[in-house]
């Protein structure tokens, strides 16, 4: 799921990534949480997940948020250490240290992908591995 902080204001998600997620349409959004919006809830209910990985921007006020209101639900989160950010390193460092004690787990992209694709046989190891490299 893709969400976009009131994109019509702020601005849309940059090419960069947009680039990666071609089929994902965004859930523009006013509330810092994502669990604010119910667009996000019912596309996330509809997933059917127990697990999810967060990344993104304003650790401090939407991740953070987002986190929590994720874990209240009994979800496993992982939050992307080194995919998110903060204005400031204080912020971000602050918010990760919150979101570690109240139970969501710190990760690294690397460590995610190849937990996720879990061997090098993984017909798109050798793609993914090309961008973390």
């Amino acid at each position: 799921l893709l969400t976009e902080q009131m994109p019509s204001k702020i601005g849309p998600t940059i090419v960069p990534i947009t680039r990666y997620l071609k089929n994902i349409e965004p859930i523009a959004k006013k509330s810092f949480s994502c669990c604010g919006d119910s667009m996000f809830l019912e596309a996330l209910h509809k997933s059917k997940r127990h697990q999810v990985i967060i990344c993104g921007i304003e650790a401090h006020v939407c991740i953070y948020q987002t986190v929590m209101h994720l874990l209240e639900q009994s979800l496993q989160v992982q939050v992307v250490e080194d995919a998110v950010s903060s204005r400031t390193l204080t912020n971000k460092q602050i918010a990760l240290a919150r979101m570690d004690k109240a139970g969501a787990f710190i990760t690294s992209t690397e460590m995610i992908i190849t937990e996720l694709l879990q061997t090098a046989e993984h017909p798109k190891f050798k793609k993914v591995l090309s961008l973390i490299k």
